[in-house]
């Protein structure tokens, strides 16, 4: 099943670890734009280097990014990208050459004062929004604005210390969501109930903002809790809101050690009062139970040194909800984008309404896996549950880019080097669509290069 291409012209994914060649579903070119701008201009990476699904083309649009993480366009076509010292970056490709160049085209805007992780551009309010030590923080923002003034807090009093500190923020309905990952690895400070601080998505309704009287973090809604670390999450095509979850580390079930093939990374839907499970639980991708094999998905009480679980796997089947799918244990997902094709479109029409995720990797497995951008098809009946218990394991995405070469993709660390240019260490952190030339944009924070995918003309 992996890599096939069904009669209909879709795949059912190809995500089979540690090696497989990806197939972009249906015919790259059906309905592109004639007049759109060629998505392979930039530096293109060596074939022999990377992977990059067959009917695309990847490049290098801009160097010496070290640390950006979570990328996001504004209408007009401009890129804001978010550094993990708080520095925001508007980028700008002035001279249409499809590279992000100078000064001129790569403007610093602000600082955070620290705890960068991404931005939201509230066009319709006339705002930036972003994460901080202490919060959210917020600039009047337009297409002309070359330079924050001072910031605006919008929460404060939010933790930052610990394990996971970083604070995604998305603005959608007047409402501003806002993300806070675990103090720990696994940690159970509200036990035996679900933590109301941390490990959460919680929102706040902006019509009742003071600005004299910032939102304090405890006023929150809660929205979603049990999450240990979503860094990435994202309003899909239907509304609802989806994001990709960081698993438990050093994780034994029943006394026996599973870290390795253990848990799967979660890919969640985000409904109102939904809880996923941290620390009680997990997603389990591999484990033999006392009855046999577990269900690739099912949510088992999870065990590490130093925690003591109250709770048992009934509890969990009734009280944490199973995702929609998951990632291959300790692949790190940190962000989701979803794709709904423009006028100019530089991606296969069969990948509407679909998403695409970045696999960071993590220092967890040995060798570490991941390293990808992969895509997930959502439409009736998917994402699909994966086949982590068959050999070799099939996951319900495609591989869009990564290591390996033209032969096929490898999974793990990779890299590339073309004259002076080169990322060594490729980890994806941020992803998103271009409203002008309608190709990916996939951030790297390592290497500190960032790429475009498309069709190739």
């Amino acid at each position: 099943m992996s890599g096939d291409v069904a009669p209909d012209g879709t795949s059912p994914g190809n995500g089979t670890p540690p090696a497989s060649t990806g197939t972009a579903p249906g015919d790259p070119a059906a309905g592109l734009s004639p007049d759109r701008p060629d998505p392979c201009r930039g530096v293109p990476l060596p074939a022999g280097q990377h992977f990059v699904a067959p009917g695309l083309c990847a490049s290098a649009v801009a160097f010496d990014q070290e640390g950006l993480r979570q990328i996001t366009f504004t209408s007009n076509g401009d890129l804001i990208g978010v550094h993990v010292d708080g520095q925001v970056v508007r980028f700008r490709d002035s001279n249409n050459d499809g590279r992000f160049q100078g000064s001129s085209e790569i403007v610093i805007l602000g600082y955070t004062d620290g705890n960068g992780n991404n931005a939201h551009v509230d066009e319709q309010g006339g705002y930036l929004y972003a994460g901080s030590p202490d919060g959210v923080v917020r600039w009047r923002y337009d297409d002309d604005t070359t330079e924050f003034d001072s910031h605006e807090d919008v929460v404060v009093n939010q933790p930052s210390d610990g394990a996971h500190p970083y604070h995604t923020v998305h603005v959608y309905d007047g409402w501003l969501y806002v993300h806070s990952g675990s103090a720990a690895n696994i940690i159970a400070p509200a036990s035996p109930q679900y933590d109301t601080n941390r490990a959460l998505l919680k929102r706040f309704q902006l019509s009742q903002f003071d600005p004299d009287a910032p939102f304090d973090w405890s006023e929150g809604e809660v929205v979603a809790s049990g999450l240990r670390n979503m860094v990435g999450y994202s309003r899909g095509p239907d509304g609802n809101l989806y994001g990709v979850v960081n698993g438990i580390d050093a994780l034994a079930y029943r006394g026996e050690d599973v870290r390795d093939e253990n848990p799967g990374e979660p890919l969640v839907r985000l409904d109102p009062g939904s809880t996923f499970g941290f620390p009680y639980c997990f997603t389990a991708q591999n484990i033999e139970t006392a009855d046999g094999p577990a269900p690739p998905g099912a949510q088992l009480a999870s065990e590490a040194q130093g925690f003591t679980n109250p709770h048992d796997d009934a509890w969990c089947q009734q009280n944490s909800k199973p995702p929609l799918s998951f990632l291959p244990a300790h692949t790190a997902p940190l962000d989701i984008a979803f794709y709904t094709p423009g006028r100019v479109r530089s991606l296969p029409q069969a990948w509407s309404g679909g998403a695409f995720v970045t696999e960071h990797g993590s220092g967890e497995s040995d060798p570490s896996v991941g390293h990808n951008v992969v895509f997930f098809p959502f439409g009736e009946g998917e994402p699909s549950m994966p086949r982590s218990t068959a050999n070799p394991p099939s996951y319900p995405y495609t591989v869009v880019f990564g290591g390996g070469s033209s032969a096929g993709h490898v999974d793990g660390e990779w890299g590339w080097r073309s004259g002076g240019n080169g990322d060594e260490n490729v980890r994806p952190v941020g992803v998103a669509v271009s409203p002008v030339d309608g190709a990916l944009y996939v951030s790297s924070d390592r290497g500190g290069v960032l790429y475009r995918i498309g069709v190739k003309l």
